[in-house]
């Protein structure tokens, strides 16, 4: 490569793109010689086409414009024909880059004779992106752009795999192949999508290869040039590339099964733990997804500016074993996610090795959500390794292992379900007293865990910001009487028999018998087969994708068919997110007297308390009040809360390290680590890349054989029945066994 690189940054619109794209290759460190080329394709924003103009003349770049728009395609073929001696690297203006850069990819150009592309890695590329695969992805929290690339430098350095094609956010092409093969197919492809996948293949055909540098990252914010015509330009693209070239499809499914490039983002991830510039709070929970899971989700997503975070939970992939792993839930949000950078420890034989993993790692921190099922000498580690820790209560785990204050007959037995030290909670007194704040998310759940832990520091802070005590902002939809028209009632969840299962059937078959106009429609689905329609006025929707509940609300108040939304607990639940997603959707609510909820729908419009143990009849008669009356009759007044709730005293967003009782000389004490050098790096990978395999032993294999097996037979409707009679304790402790 005798040549200076043509650096070619093609610019439609996206000032602010355009401004830090810009910025970035004139601030990066190479020691390759380059002419950067910026070509206006007849901008449709004049303030761009000013900057680009102003900095030309700077001597910032080359500029060349186009006076009609040409589309991508033309554009970049223009700017590869400016110098024909010269190696072309295409770079969309949308992109940010980082370091010596360049460099690294023309090294990687070079490495191989019949090198024709070099393409790195992104957070959006397709099968060159990160951390995700085959994904858009933001980049980590604790990882900005600068660090990252650098990442990849050490963990991956000089390597490189074969890919069936490049991806054109940042493509080098060496000129050799240009010469050979032509320039990009502008009357096939059009204005763009398509190009530089025709391209590469041309190259295959021609015995050139196309590499992926394992060691650049390239962040790519995506899709600006082209503005809204990109979706339609993507679809039409990939049949003109099959038609031309009929085993690309085979090619590159097999390139994603196959996955080459995996092991060079673990290690970056990997080195990412120990060299990012968060400190690290690790959240033990255990593996069952529901509303736990939805706020560890939740908070990490407020504290990625104070803090990466990490989950430490019983893997659900390979029995036996705790997994460490990013916070993730699976796609419909009913189980955390294990990804390809999960570490695996068996909780019998790994306990040092899981404590020599951590005690590298910059914590600040553990936030206990749940001990369920979770080995108990977890709740050790943070005193081995001399870090404060939170502990969330999510349920009444901690005080008695019915987890809700209920009994045998599975209903909320009073405050006799709390006895301090008892056998239970001793257990974990060490672990709530301990921890520098125990974090109730109603007041409700705080008063019951006082009484059970009089020494522990509790404080009361709402989930979701407690945005949804601020009842003005979502206006309540009154229930409008119709003659002829039924009562719409709605209930929300997977219904137990401590979530009110058989209370539903009961009210439902009442209101069928007595030719009460009410009907009710399960959103979700019950332990058992529930009677419905015609035998009651129940009809049963089944399962729903969580984050799109109150959507679903919203639709069905819009369209007559929900008046209100019941919610049948016979526990004191501590938050409940179907709470929520009533409120966000504005309909009128119908709660017991327990638990969380008189506190939220205090002060709300059409909100009524009823008591909790009141019998089927008597929400009979309510709801038949509903329909008669609209919620207006003056003993409706008096069913609303008079339970005020407490006030937020901190934001998650704002002050999460504090409640840790970390100051910022503490995070930066914490964070203050040597700067990662080669010996320490490969130290680092070969005590933890062994961790990340998910093999799973015969014997774990047949565990978790059989608890498919037991969970299916369970889950059969020949056998549902019959699994109510198995008591709740037996069947969970069955389940931690199988885990084990």
């Amino acid at each position: 490569m005798n040549h200076p690189i043509d650096v070619i940054i093609p610019v439609y619109r996206g000032l602010q793109d355009v401004i830090d794209c810009l910025d970035s290759v004139k601030s990066s460190q190479n020691t390759c010689a380059f002419e950067l080329i910026v070509i206006d394709d007849c901008s449709p924003e004049p303030e761009v086409s000013q900057l680009l103009q102003e900095r030309a003349a700077a001597g910032d770049f080359t500029l060349l414009v186009n006076h009609e728009n040409l589309g991508f395609v033309a554009t970049v073929n223009r700017g590869m024909q400016l110098h024909p001696e010269r190696d072309v690297l295409l770079l969309n203006s949308d992109t940010l880059v980082a370091n010596d850069w360049l460099d690294r990819i023309a090294r990687a150009a070079y490495a191989d004779e019949k090198v024709a592309t070099v393409t790195p890695f992104s957070n959006n590329a397709t099968i060159c992106s990160y951390p995700t695969f085959c994904q858009d992805n933001t980049l980590p929290s604790n990882t900005p752009l600068a660090v990252l690339d650098r990442l990849f430098s050490k963990a991956n350095s000089g390597m490189a795999v074969e890919v069936p094609t490049g991806v054109g956010f940042c493509m080098y092409i060496r000129r050799a192949c240009l010469v050979e093969i032509g320039y990009f197919d502008v009357e096939t492809f059009g204005k763009g999508y398509g190009e530089e996948n025709d391209f590469c293949q041309r190259a295959i055909k021609a015995g050139w290869k196309n590499r992926f540098a394992l060691d650049t990252f390239v962040q790519h914010t995506g899709n600006v040039s082209f503005g809204d015509e990109h979706n339609e330009l993507k679809h039409g693209a990939l049949g003109k590339l099959v038609k031309h070239h009929p085993l690309y499809e085979r090619d590159v499914h097999q390139h994603i099964a196959e996955d080459p490039a995996r092991n060079a983002r673990v290690k970056t991830w990997l080195a990412s733990l120990i060299a990012g510039t968060q400190p690290i709070v690790v959240h033990v929970s255990h593996n069952r997804g529901g509303g736990t899971l939805r706020f560890v989700e939740e908070l990490n997503k407020a504290i990625e500016q104070q803090a990466y975070s990490l989950l430490l939970m019983p893997s659900l992939e390979k029995p036996g074993h705790l997994a460490l792993t990013t916070v993730s839930a699976s796609m419909d949000g009913s189980a955390p996610q294990e990804s390809e950078y999960t570490l695996y420890f068996d909780v019998h034989t790994q306990q040092h090795t899981l404590f020599d993993v951590l005690k590298q790692l910059p914590i600040a921190g553990f936030h206990f959500h749940h001990m369920v099922d979770v080995p108990t000498w977890v709740m050790d580690l943070p005193k081995r390794l001399a870090r404060p820790w939170l502990v969330s209560l999510h349920d009444y785990y901690y005080l008695c292992e019915s987890i809700s204050l209920t009994g045998a007959q599975d209903r909320f037995v009073g405050d006799k379900a709390v006895t301090p030290n008892n056998d239970w909670s001793r257990a974990f007194s060490s672990l709530i007293d301990g921890a520098t704040c125990c974090i109730t998310p109603s007041n409700a759940c705080h008063e019951f865990y006082s009484q059970g832990f009089p020494n522990a520091n509790l404080l009361t802070v709402y989930h979701e910001h407690g945005r949804h005590l601020e009842h003005a902002k979502f206006p309540v939809k009154d229930i409008v009487c119709s003659t002829g028209r039924p009562l719409k009632v709605i209930i929300i969840g997977a219904l137990s028999k401590i979530k009110g299962a058989d209370l539903v059937e009961d009210v439902a078959t009442l209101c069928a018998t007595h030719n009460i106009n009410v009907e009710f429609e399960l959103l979700g689905y019950a332990y058992r087969d529930l009677r419905e329609k015609p035998r009651s006025t129940l009809s049963v929707y089944g399962r729903y994708n969580e984050s799109e509940l109150a959507g679903l609300l919203a639709q069905r108040k819009a369209a007559g068919e929900a008046d209100l939304v019941w919610f049948t607990a016979l526990w004191p639940e501590t938050y409940s997110y179907t709470l929520s997603s009533a409120i966000e959707a504005g309909l009128p609510v119908v709660v017991p007297n327990i638990g969380a909820f008189p506190e939220r729908v205090y002060q709300r419009p059409n909100s009524w308390v009823m008591p909790w143990d009141s019998s089927a009849m008597s929400f009979a008669s309510l709801f038949k009040q509903l329909l008669n009356e609209g919620g207006r009759g003056l003993d409706l007044a008096k069913m609303h809360s008079n339970t005020p709730p407490a006030k937020q005293p901190v934001d998650y967003r704002e002050g999460y390290t504090a409640l840790l009782g970390m100051n910022d000389t503490d995070v930066e004490n914490l964070l203050t680590v040597r700067p990662i050098d080669s010996d320490q790096l490969q130290h680092w990978l070969t005590t933890t890349m062994p961790c990340i395999n998910k093999d799973l032993s015969f014997s774990a294999n047949a565990r978790m054989h059989l608890l498919k097996v037991l969970y299916h037979l369970k889950t059969a409707p020949i056998l549902r029945k019959l699994a109510q009679f198995v008591p709740t304790g037996l069947q969970r402790r069955i389940k931690q066994r199988l885990s084990r």
